[in-house]
């Protein structure tokens, strides 16, 4: 009698749970626009709010809100992705909580002063973990295409006399695309920690806005494939030391003495090609230490790293000898400024040393005293704070360009607002128009690629198809952002006819911007003929766009426009899960079928036609023919810049007239640049797996000698 009853009791109880899931997720994942204490360059947009029934995280930080903040970003991620709000407050998590694919944690955000100090508000995370020396568990642990933004994270049990040792605050494993942004840890032991355990790997971590005080180490990677990007990353001690609000470290001396002797900055060991700016290091026993690899070595580039007052500012023991790393307009400042014990190349231009430098491996020239300036904040203009949620079929079966382009009129009538996809999948094959003001958003709050769970919001695009390239560069877009200020934010784009066994059909842009201050941030464009076209638009902005396009990924044009962190690689075509008819599954058909016939004979990533003050910032290519082609621009300014694997005998640039500086280019095959008309070109830190000895240019008698001593030392050091 007691095994027939037991099995419906198990089933009524899954019954429940299933029910009680099924309440939350419909009744509570609203998306609501949250206001916030503290000032944000984007709307925020919640589906759930994390201290609200029947969630109930405690503000107040008196009871463990582990299990309810993890109950929040489960019920988010059940409902298709989007973010899980933390008011201003206080969190006690007493164990691991984890960020599901296509969902953001966010906080409200209090930053720290230029001096590290903090008033104690927003949304501050009380970490009471248990003790342990050993990466993981983390406290955070960020999956695939998820993000952690906002929080501000503080140790309650740990002290300077008696220092516990803990496992990593945030930690990146086996996953494609995640994102710590906006995250201040005042008194943290490990920092981000990513891959460190054996037999894992990543492709495109995103690092943002990320300072902290660590008692062994501030960030530790290993085993990156697809290029990750890290930008406006402090590690200081002073984090404790200013952090007010009875955060504050007592006894700052023996801080930055414990710092001094024990805290290693960053410890990266495979990275391929990563990308690191505005990076502030202070008070460590070594501000970077390069290390031997799981699978290979490290190889990357560095643009504005302050590393002073440490004991080893670069510590150099393992990296791809058949190049090294770029170090650009930059300090370092140490006992030993910069140790190199490989015979790879540390290549520098526009370095300040303070200390000794030592290893044969170290290539010194001078930036040349251009102005050279990356404006690291920048940010799109917010749209009005009024939210107009489009309703329809989200499954990609009925087109929704009519009930969506309603919508964008609503709001643009109401004078702008945030025009919100929820998650699904949206079929578009009618072009629509954005007027002035308005974003068209979806869940996306961190930027987010396709993988094996493809969660968010996905619109499936079919832009006009044509005979010929021309027709397609003068054919309507898809999605016209037509109004000053009209953007895009948190959408994939992906192109289901797009069936390379087939044969590719040239086709309209997805995207063309028509004004003033357009923008698209964290999105996708996948399997497109064109991608973006923002020609003849003044200040536009586009930000972590990822995917494929076999023709060009952007078009860009106007004055005082810029491109950050964007990437492309063809194997996003088969690393999804649509399922759709004709398309690859495995990367062998993407050699033989698109990289190989379209992409390297044929796309030219970035395009720069008649712009004023461009600026390039944190790209990457793979399989294409150019990474960058500039027409007539002038004052256009590239800075971390790579491609791999580019077709045949390519430039990584082209530039035909006008004026560029690009520094920091990393690249392994064609050859560096083709100059045509009246260029005026100047390249420095330039480096090529096996050519790595290339000189500046121009190269003037000067900088000749200096390129000259360099030489010699590689040869025979």
């Amino acid at each position: 009698m007691n095994k027939i009853l037991r099995f419906p009791t198990a089933l009524l109880a899954a019954a429940l749970m299933l029910f009680a899931a099924s309440l939350r997720a419909n009744a509570a994942v609203t998306p609501r626009v949250v206001e916030t204490l503290y000032p944000t360059e984007d709307v925020v947009i919640a589906e759930i709010i994390a201290t609200e029934d029947p969630w109930s995280a405690d503000p107040a930080g008196q009871s463990d809100s582990t299990v309810a903040i993890q109950q929040a970003i489960d019920d988010c991620a059940a409902a298709g992705g989007g973010t899980v709000w933390l008011p201003t407050g206080e969190y006690l998590l007493t164990g691991q909580v984890t960020v599901r694919p296509f969902v953001t944690l966010r906080g409200d955000w209090n930053p720290p002063g230029g001096d590290g100090g903090y008033d104690g508000c927003g949304a501050v995370i009380l970490a009471n973990p248990p003790s342990t020396d050993a990466p993981t568990p983390a406290l955070f642990y960020v999956d695939g295409s998820a993000g952690v933004m906002g929080l501000t994270v503080y140790y309650p049990e740990q002290r300077l006399d008696q220092v516990k040792p803990y496992p990593f605050t945030f930690y990146i494993g086996r996953a494609m695309l995640q994102s710590v942004v906006n995250c201040t840890v005042i008194n943290g032991y490990r920092g981000i920690g990513v891959c460190v355990n054996g037999g894992e790997g990543h492709e495109q971590m995103t690092v943002e806005n990320f300072s902290g005080t660590f008692l062994c180490v501030g960030l530790e990677a290993y085993n990156q494939s697809d290029v990750g990007t890290l930008k406006n990353v402090s590690i200081s001690p002073r984090y404790w030391e200013q952090a007010g609000a009875g955060f504050t470290c007592n006894d700052p001396a023996a801080l930055e003495s414990y710092t001094r002797a024990n805290t290693a900055g960053m410890i990266l060991g495979d990275l391929e090609w990563t990308q690191f700016a505005n990076i502030d290091i202070e008070s460590c026993e070594t501000g970077v230490r390069i290390v031997k690899g799981r699978r290979i070595e490290f190889a990357g580039a560095f643009y504005n790293a302050d590393i002073r007052n440490c004991g080893t500012g670069i510590l150099v023991e393992s990296i791809d000898e058949r190049w090294g790393m770029v170090l650009a307009d930059s300090r370092v400042e140490g006992d030993v400024a910069l140790r190199n014990r490989t015979k790879g190349l540390v290549k520098c231009c526009g370095v300040e040393f303070t200390g000794k430098v030592k290893g044969f491996y170290v290539w010194q020239t001078k930036l040349g005293g251009l102005p050279l300036t990356v404006d690291y904040q920048r940010a799109a203009l917010k749209p009005p704070a009024r939210l107009f949620i489009v309703e329809g079929d989200n499954t990609g079966n009925m087109d929704c360009s009519f009930a969506l382009q309603q919508v964008l009129d609503s709001a643009g009538k109401s004078g702008g607002g945030v025009v919100y996809l929820p998650a699904g999948c949206w079929l578009l094959e009618r072009p629509v128009t954005v007027p002035a003001n308005v974003e068209l958003r979806g869940t996306g709050t961190t930027a987010q690629r396709d993988q094996g769970s493809s969660a968010g919001t996905v619109i499936y695009a079919y832009p006009a198809l044509c005979d010929t390239p021309a027709e397609a560069d003068a054919a309507t877009a898809l999605i016209t952002l037509a109004g000053k200020n009209a953007g895009l934010r948190g959408i994939r784009l992906v192109c289901p006819d797009s069936r390379i066994f087939e044969g590719i059909k040239p086709g309209a842009y997805l995207i063309r911007g028509k004004a003033e201050g357009v923008y698209v941030m964290n999105a996708g464009i996948l399997a497109a003929w064109n991608g973006i076209d923002f020609r003849n638009c003044d200040g536009h902005f586009i930000k972590r766009v990822t995917g494929c396009s076999f023709n060009n990924m952007f078009s860009v044009g106007g004055t005082g426009g810029m491109v950050e962190g964007c990437l492309q690689n063809g194997n996003a075509y088969y690393r999804c899960n649509f399922g759709f008819p004709g398309w690859p599954t495995d990367e062998t058909k993407i050699w033989v079928e698109l990289f190989d016939p379209i992409t390297r004979p044929n796309a030219e990533y970035l395009r720069v036609t008649g712009a004023r003050e461009q600026s390039v910032l944190n790209i990457f290519a793979y399989g294409v023919k150019t990474l960058v082609a500039s027409d007539g621009s002038e004052g256009t300014l590239l800075v971390n810049i790579g491609a791999d694997n580019l077709g045949g005998p390519s430039p990584l640039l082209r530039v035909n007239g006008g004026s560029l500086t690009a520094v920091n280019m990393m690249r392994w095959n064609g050859h560096s640049y083709d100059k045509a008309g009246c260029a005026a070109l100047r390249v420095y830190n330039r480096l090529t797996i096996d050519q790595r000895c290339e000189f500046n240019v121009p190269c003037g008698i000067f900088s000749l000698w200096e390129e000259i001593v360099n030489l010699f030392r590689n040869i025979f050091g």
